[in-house]
């Protein structure tokens, strides 16, 4: 079962983090982001999964390709700014944090604005 491997990485990662904090803290955060990256590259075959997954969902749907790529690049910003300002928040830079969850935040809405026309243009299409 992985994630029994990825909860014990987290819990081993977390004690190491710990021990160290005290004596040597630069090192300290450097072991919880190698830690949360080896965590995230145990998940790549189940990323590689979802979206193969869902490309073949969208082209038996006949949903355009470009919106397809616009949601799996949503979804991949939202993974990954949740991810680094969580690296930057347990350094205890919280501010910073929330700046990256912003700047992810403000990239998926330009990212979603053609998704969002096209869906008021089909709408506006059946109604007329």
């Amino acid at each position: 079962m992985d994630i029994v491997k990825i909860s014990a990485m987290g819990i081993v990662t977390a004690f190491a983090v710990i021990l160290l904090r005290e004596q040597k803290s630069e090192i300290a955060m450097l072991v919880g982001i190698a830690g949360g990256c080896l965590i995230l590259l145990s998940l790549v075959d189940y990323f590689t999964q979802i979206f193969a997954t869902l490309g073949n969902i969208a082209e038996k749907t006949g949903i355009p390709s470009a919106v397809y790529k616009s949601v799996m690049k949503i979804i991949s910003i939202g993974y990954i700014a949740d991810f680094s300002a969580g690296i930057v928040e347990d350094s205890g830079q919280k501010a910073l944090a929330e700046k990256i969850i912003l700047g992810g935040k403000l990239i998926i809405m330009v990212l979603a604005l053609p998704i969002v026309t096209l869906l008021f243009d089909t709408i506006a299409g059946i109604l007329l």
